[in-house]
C-alpha cells in the first residue's frame, strides 16, 4: 500500500510547474533557432513528425552544437578508450598488487558493460542538450541483462529541485501511456475511471502520467524494502487523488548536469542562450541576403497593362502592369538593383564567428582552425591548452553531476547482480574513489605532467654542477606520478613491494658475484704465492748443490 499522500505530491508538482514557468519562453526560443528536433512542452506532440526547422534558414548554430556535443562525448567519456580509474584514497593501499589487479578488473568490467548497454548513445544526447539549454536530464535504470539502461528526457518534460547544498535531489517528469499500457503496468483497479473506460472502448488512447522521484524522509532505517529506500518513486495521474504505484531507489536515479548555475537557480545556463541573439541575427541576415540575391537575379518586370496574363507582384520575378504610352509595348526590369552583397556577407561571417566562439567549436576543431597558419606545434599545443582550461569548470560539473552518479549506480547494479568478484581482504569496508582520465581530463592535468618533466630536466642540468643535487629526487615517486598523469595501465607499473624484491634480489646477486670474484682473486693470489714459494725453494736447493760441487 502506498504511503505517499497523493494531495501532497500533486501540490508539489504544481509548485514546481510555477517555478519553471519563467524558463519556458527562453527554452522554446532557443529550441526554435538552435535545436528544433528537441524539446517537449505542454501542447507539443513529441510523436508527430512535423517539420521543425521553419525558423532556421542557416543552421550554423545547430552545426556548432553538434560539434560541441561530439567533442564532449569523445573527450569526456569516449567508448574507444578508458576514461575512469578506481582508487581507494589511500596511497599505501593503492600500491598493493592485489588491490591494483582487482580495481583494474572492475574498471574493465564497468567499461565493457557501458559499451554493451549502448550507454554512450544516450550520453551523446545529454552532451547535445546540456550546452544548448544549460541543463540535461537522463534516467538511470537497472536492466536484467545489460545491467544498466539510460533514458533521455528532453527539455520541457521534466521539473527539478535541489537541496540546501545546490545538488539536484528531486525529479518530476511527465509522459504518456496508452490505456492498454497503463492497465498492464499498474492494474485495472488502480487506474482512473477514464482509463478503464478507454481500455474497453479504445485501448490505444493515450493519457498523461506523472513520475516523481524525491528524498524519502519518513522511512524505517532497519528495513530495506522498496518503501523504505532513501528515494521514493511515485506514479500518478494529473488531477487524480490516487497513487498508481510507489516504489524506491537506493541512489538518486537521474543524471542532471548543468553547464553553469547562478545563485539560487535550479536550472543551468549554457552557450546556447548566449548564442541565441547571434543565431536570430544570422537568420535575419540570411533572409535579407537571399532576398537581395533574388532581386538581383530575377527582379520584377514592367509589362503592358493591356496584357491579360499579368500577375501583380512586387516580389522578385513579379510582373508590374504599366499604361505609359512610351513603354506600353516594352517588357523590362522595374529597376536596377545596385546593392552590394558584401556587407551582408560580412555580417553573416561575423554571426558565424560569434556562434562558433560561444559553442567552443574551434576548441574541438583545432587542427582545422590552424591548418593555414604558420604556428609551431608548441604554439598550437599552448593554444589548445588555453582553450581547454576554459572548459575546466564545465568538466568539473560533468564529473560531479553526471559521471559520478552514473558510476555509483552502475557499481550498485553490478553488486546486486553478483557480477563483481570478491575484493581483497584489505579492501573490505573501504570507500572507493573515481578518478577521470579522459582526453579532456588528461589535458587539464598535462600542466602537472609538464611540470614534472621540466623539474627533472632542470635538475639534470644542476647535477652537472653539483652531483649531490640528484639526492633530492625520488625517482620512484616521479615515475608513479608520470604514469598516473599519462593514464598508464596499473599492470605496466610494478608496485613498490615488487620493486623492493627485485632490487633486493639484484643486490644479492651483485653481492654474490662480488664475493665470487673476490674468492677467485684470493685463490689466484694464493696460487701465485705458492708458485713463488716453490720457485724460491727450488732456487735455494739448486744454489746449495752448486756450492757443494768441487
Amino acid at each position: 500500500m502506498a504511503r505517499v499522500d497523493p494531495k501532497a505530491v500533486q501540490q508539489r508538482f504544481e509548485a514546481l510547474k510555477v517555478e519553471r514557468t519563467s524558463w519556458e519562453s527562453l527554452w522554446k526560443e532557443v529550441r526554435d533557432y538552435i535545436l528544433p528536433d528537441t524539446g517537449n512542452f505542454e501542447g507539443d506532440n513529441a510523436r508527430e513528425g512535423n517539420k521543425r526547422f521553419g525558423k532556421i534558414l542557416d543552421a550554423e548554430a545547430t552545426h556548432c552544437a553538434d560539434i560541441l556535443a561530439a567533442g564532449l562525448a569523445t573527450g569526456v567519456s569516449s567508448p574507444n578508450r578508458p576514461w575512469l580509474r578506481l582508487t581507494t584514497l589511500d596511497p599505501e593501499l593503492d600500491e598493493s598488487s592485489d588491490v591494483k589487479v582487482w580495481l583494474s578488473h572492475v574498471e574493465s568490467q564497468m567499461l565493457m558493460v557501458l559499451s554493451k548497454a549502448e550507454v554512450y548513445n544516450q550520453l551523446h544526447q545529454s552532451y547535445l542538450e546540456l550546452p544548448v539549454y544549460g541543463t540535461a536530464c537522463t534516467l538511470v535504470r537497472q536492466h536484467p541483462d545489460r545491467v544498466i539502461a539510460l533514458e533521455n528526457l528532453t527539455v520541457g518534460e521534466y521539473w527539478l529541485a535541489d537541496d540546501q547544498y545546490g545538488r539536484i535531489n528531486t525529479l518530476y517528469r511527465q509522459f504518456e501511456l496508452s490505456a492498454q499500457q497503463m492497465v498492464a503496468q499498474f492494474g485495472l483497479d488502480t487506474v482512473s475511471s477514464g482509463v478503464r473506460t478507454a481500455y474497453k472502448t479504445n485501448p490505444f488512447q493515450r493519457f498523461p502520467v506523472i513520475h516523481a522521484v524525491e528524498p524519502r524522509f519518513d522511512r524505517d532505517l532497519s528495513k530495506r524494502d522498496a518503501l523504505n529506500l532513501p528515494w521514493t518513486s511515485v506514479y500518478f495521474e494529473p488531477g487524480e487523488n490516487k497513487v498508481l504505484f510507489e516504489s524506491g531507489f537506493k541512489d538518486f536515479p537521474a543524471l542532471c548536469p548543468r553547464w553553469s548555475v547562478n545563485a539560487h537557480s535550479v536550472y543551468g545556463r549554457g552557450p546556447g542562450m548566449k548564442a541565441l541573439s547571434a543565431a536570430k541575427r544570422l537568420q535575419q541576415h540570411t533572409d535579407r541576403f537571399d532576398l537581395l540575391t533574388d532581386y538581383a537575379t530575377d527582379p520584377p518586370k514592367l509589362v503592358p497593362a493591356s496584357n491579360p496574363q499579368i500577375r501583380k507582384k512586387m516580389r522578385p520575378g513579379g510582373l508590374i502592369p504599366v499604361s505609359s504610352p512610351t513603354d506600353a509595348d516594352i517588357i523590362r526590369s522595374a529597376w536596377d538593383v545596385k546593392a552590394d552583397p558584401s556587407f551582408l556577407q560580412a555580417q553573416i561571417q561575423q554571426d558565424y564567428q560569434q556562434i562558433r566562439r560561444f559553442f567552443h567549436a574551434d576548441t574541438f576543431q583545432m587542427i582545422q582552425a590552424t591548418a593555414n597558419s604558420e604556428r609551431t606545434a608548441r604554439e598550437v599545443a599552448a593554444l589548445e591548452q588555453e582553450k581547454i582550461m576554459m572548459l575546466g569548470p564545465v568538466l568539473t560539473r560533468l564529473h560531479a553531476e553526471m559521471l559520478d552518479p552514473m558510476v555509483d549506480n552502475l557499481f550498485t547494479f553490478l553488486v546486486e547482480q553478483n557480477r563483481i568478484e570478491e575484493p581483497p581482504e584489505e579492501l573490505r569496508g573501504r570507500e572507493l574513489n573515481v578518478e577521470y582520465i579522459s582526453v579532456l581530463a588528461k589535458q587539464q592535468m598535462s600542466s602537472a605532467e609538464q611540470g614534472i618533466g621540466s623539474f627533472i630536466q632542470s635538475l639534470g642540468m644542476i647535477s652537472q654542477i653539483s652531483p649531490q643535487a640528484l639526492d633530492k629526487l625520488d625517482v620512484d615517486r616521479a615515475i608513479d606520478h608520470i604514469a598516473d598523469y599519462a593514464g598508464v595501465p596499473p599492470d605496466m607499473v610494478l608496485s613498490s613491494d615488487r620493486v623492493a624484491i627485485i632490487r633486493q634480489a639484484r643486490a644479492q646477486q651483485v653481492q654474490e658475484q662480488q664475493a665470487m670474484a673476490q674468492a677467485q682473486q684470493t685463490a689466484a693470489a694464493m696460487k701465485d704465492l705458492g708458485q713463488a714459494a716453490d720457485s724460491q725453494g727450488l732456487q735455494a736447493a739448486m744454489g746449495g748443490l752448486q756450492s757443494e760441487v768441487p
